[in-house]
């Protein structure tokens, strides 16, 4: 007797606005859409969207995608584009004590909590 896994259908890709995504990304970053770095905030919205989509695990894609979910992209968008600021993991932050502040390992360990709510599938792994 052999195991057969049941299929699990991959996420459903959600409906954003990436570049909605994007300019409001520039906006808290106070870049304008014409800098040098916009493209680089355009492929952290890319890569953020699919990110959150991936979290929330959504067998298939509601038609409009909820505000909160929306704004975790965007705050998302802006952690991507901050960490090239951040080599080897320490930012260039300074502090009473001159200690260094490390960035977390885990991208999405900023917005994970407000996208719990909004999650579909659950899972054991």
């Amino acid at each position: 007797m052999t195991y057969t896994p049941p299929s699990v259908t991959p996420p459903a890709p959600l409906p954003f606005d990436i570049p909605a995504i994007a300019a409001a990304a520039l906006d808290i970053l106070r870049l304008d859409p014409t800098d040098d770095d916009a493209d680089r905030v355009q492929a952290a919205a890319a890569v953020a969207c699919e990110l959150v989509a991936l979290e929330l695990d959504y067998p298939v894609a509601p038609a409009t995608v909820p505000a909160p979910v929306e704004d975790a992209a965007v705050t998302l968008t802006v952690e991507l584009y901050r960490r090239k600021d951040a080599p080897f993991g320490l930012t260039d932050s300074w502090s009473v004590d001159g200690a260094s502040i490390r960035i977390s390992s885990d991208v999405m360990r900023g917005v994970s909590s407000e996208l719990a709510r909004y999650r579909a599938r659950w899972a054991v792994g």
